[in-house]
């Protein structure tokens, strides 16, 4: 499925983050990496300032993916774009059929070349494409063993459209060897109360039992048919507020990547998250698949 993966680069180590991850899913998967560099300054020289940096950094990707077999092929390209940042980037991705956009955010605890809210948040608004948003580098001992990506959290609401990220992590699965935990959050009852204000409305112990009962059953369903297919697969049913439940449970469970779904109106600025993904994509430190949400 990530057989095209774009990654873009301001020439900064920080933005490199996502490097050692796009290498392993290449690897694995026998895959393209394809490395760009965006100038918003309109500059004759454009080429001759980033293609240094990008040719360098190309032959150093493409020597560690040879590493992985004599029998294997690898690409690795760059190219040098000028205009607005994340109108280039979305633009080469549909142009060039890239299959998964990687770059490198900013988390709670860290920094990064782009702050989440700029460059990284309209790329998010405007592409339907998969996003792969890095919050930390890998660890030395992930790298050397090849397993950079182990655990991968996938939060469902029970709805088509919060399922949208499943095939995306069956192909990852597949390819990394990972195990998939599916996580439901069973909320507070949310009801409009005077004025048009909303009132939180807690349900009685009877209720809360019976709503947890529901979102196992649906778990298990999901569960089985993942398992079905043979991959390693556990879920889990919790309460609480959905957004600050999916960030805990990630750090306190050594989740390696979440898989969410996003919708909304295409167009940069134009498109609005959901809530919740918007608040783990903002307050969490684990890094993020985000996919476009289609109903089935």
């Amino acid at each position: 499925m990530y057989d095209r993966i774009l990654v873009p680069l301001d020439g900064s180590e920080a933005s490199e983050v996502v490097i050692p991850y796009v290498e392993e899913i290449a690897a694995k998967s026998e895959g393209e990496i394809v490395l760009v560099s965006v100038s918003e300054i309109e500059n004759a020289e454009l080429d001759h300032v980033y293609r240094p940096y990008l040719d360098q950094l190309t032959s150093r990707i493409q020597s560690k993916l040879e590493d992985w077999g004599e029998d294997k092929r690898f690409w690795v390209s760059s190219d040098c774009i000028m205009g607005n940042a994340a109108a280039e980037i979305v633009r080469y991705a549909d142009e060039n059929d890239m299959n998964l956009i990687a770059m490198a955010a900013k988390g709670s605890s860290g920094t990064g070349p782009w702050l989440l809210g700029n460059i990284v948040a309209k790329v998010l608004r405007a592409t339907g494409k998969p996003v792969l948003l890095i919050r930390k580098p890998a660890s030395d001992s992930s790298i050397s063993q090849r397993t950079i990506i182990k655990r991968v959290l996938v939060p469902l609401d029970g709805s088509e459209f919060g399922e949208g990220a499943i095939p995306h992590v069956k192909a990852l699965a597949r390819v990394l060897d990972i195990e998939i935990l599916l996580l439901h959050v069973v909320e507070p009852v949310v009801t409009a109360g005077v004025a048009g204000l909303a009132s939180v409305t807690f349900p009685t112990a009877k209720e809360e039992a019976s709503r947890l009962i529901s979102a196992i059953d649906y778990l298990n369903e999901v569960e089985n048919e993942l398992k079905n297919e043979g991959l390693t697969v556990s879920s889990e049913s919790i309460s609480g507020s959905a957004a600050e439940q999916i960030i805990t449970y990630s750090e306190e469970n050594g989740i390696d990547l979440i898989a969410m779904s996003t919708h909304g109106r295409s167009g940069i600025g134009r498109w609005v998250f959901g809530s919740v993904t918007d608040k783990v994509l903002h307050a969490g430190n684990v890094s993020v698949l985000t996919v476009r949400a289609s109903a089935k």
